[in-house]
C-alpha cells in the first residue's frame, strides 16, 4: 500500500483519533484501471480529465500502466496488504480504479470486500461513479461507501445537466439502501448547484467531501453561492463536511475552513 501524508496526498484518508493524533492514511489498489473516461469542462472551456488517469498516463505511475489507464487489471498479490498493517488506519481502496465499475467481475469485488471484512480494525473508503451496482454486494460495516457527483462527460460523450441531475438522484436513492455506518458523496468538483437535489434526501449522507475543479495546477473553485447553498442543506441535515485542499482557491472556504469527519473530532 502507498501511504499518503499531509500536506498533499489524499487528505481525508488520515482519520483523527480522540487524543488529537491521526491514523496513517493509505491507498490500496488490488484492482487497477478505469473505463469510465470521466471529463470535466473548465470555466475557460478547457477539458480536464480524471486525476488517476493523469497519474497513470502522464505522472509517477506511468511505468505501471504501459497500456494506459483504461485497462482493467486484477492484482491478487496485493489483497493481503491491509492485513499486514496492524494499527488502525484509513485506507482508500480504489484510488486508481472503481470498485463499482460495471466491467469488474463480481468475484474480484467480493475478494476485495472479504479483505475489508477481515481487516475489521481499519476504516476503508470506497468511492464509485457507478453506485447502482453496489447493492448487489454485502458491504462490511467498516467500509465507508461513497459516490462521486456526476462529471461533465463519461464514456466518451458529454452529459447534459438533466442527465447529471438524474444520475445524482439515482446516487442518493442507491446510497439510502446500503446499510453501512457512513454513506458519503464526493462533490469534487462542485461545478453545478446540486443543493436542491441533496435536500430531498435527508438522513442519507453521513459525510460530504467538497473540492474545486482543477486542470493540472490551476484550480477553478465553485461560485460562492453554489457552495453556500450546499452547505446550508448539509448543515441542516447534520452532515459533516471535509474541504479538499484545492478549495482554498475560494476565499470564503479558506476563511472558514472545514475538515470534519463523521463521528470524529474536528481537525
Amino acid at each position: 500500500m502507498n501511504e499518503q501524508r499531509f500536506p498533499g496526498g489524499i487528505e481525508w484518508t488520515r482519520l483523527p483519533r480522540p487524543d488529537g493524533t491521526f491514523t496513517k492514511g493509505y491507498t490500496w489498489n488490488p484492482i487497477s484501471g478505469c473505463l469510465h473516461g470521466c471529463t470535466w469542462t473548465m470555466p475557460d472551456g478547457s477539458e480536464a480529465r480524471c486525476y488517476a488517469e493523469n497519474v497513470a498516463e502522464h505522472g509517477v505511475a506511468k511505468s505501471a500502466y504501459p497500456q494506459g489507464f483504461a485497462v482493467h487489471a486484477f492484482h491478487p498479490e496485493r489483497l493481503p496488504e491491509p492485513l499486514r498493517v496492524r494499527r488502525p488506519a484509513g485506507i482508500f481502496l480504489d484510488s486508481m480504479s472503481d470498485l463499482g465499475g460495471r466491467w469488474l467481475p463480481d468475484a474480484e469485488v467480493q475478494q476485495v470486500l472479504a479483505v475489508c471484512r477481515e481487516a475489521s480494525w481499519h476504516t476503508f473508503f470506497l468511492l464509485t461513479k457507478n453506485a447502482p451496482r453496489l447493492p448487489r454486494f454485502l458491504i462490511p460495516p467498516n467500509v465507508w461507501v461513497g459516490a462521486s457527483s456526476p462529471p461533465d462527460g463519461m464514456w466518451g460523450r458529454a452529459l447534459s445537466r438533466t442527465q447529471q441531475e438524474r444520475m445524482l438522484h439515482k446516487i442518493m436513492q442507491t446510497l439510502a439502501t446500503i446499510p453501512v455506518s457512513v454513506r458519503w458523496v464526493s462533490f469534487e468538483p462542485l461545478s453545478w448547484d446540486c443543493a436542491a437535489i441533496v435536500a430531498q434526501y435527508p438522513g442519507v449522507l453521513q459525510w460530504a467531501v467538497i473540492g474545486a475543479a482543477s486542470d493540472g495546477v490551476k484550480h477553478y473553485p465553485p461560485a460562492p453561492a453554489t457552495l453556500e447553498r450546499l452547505l446550508v442543506v448539509l448543515d441542516g441535515q447534520g452532515v459533516p463536511v471535509f474541504y479538499k485542499g484545492n478549495l482554498r482557491s475560494l476565499s470564503m472556504a479558506a476563511a472558514a475552513w472545514r475538515a470534519h469527519f463523521p463521528g470524529r473530532s474536528t481537525l
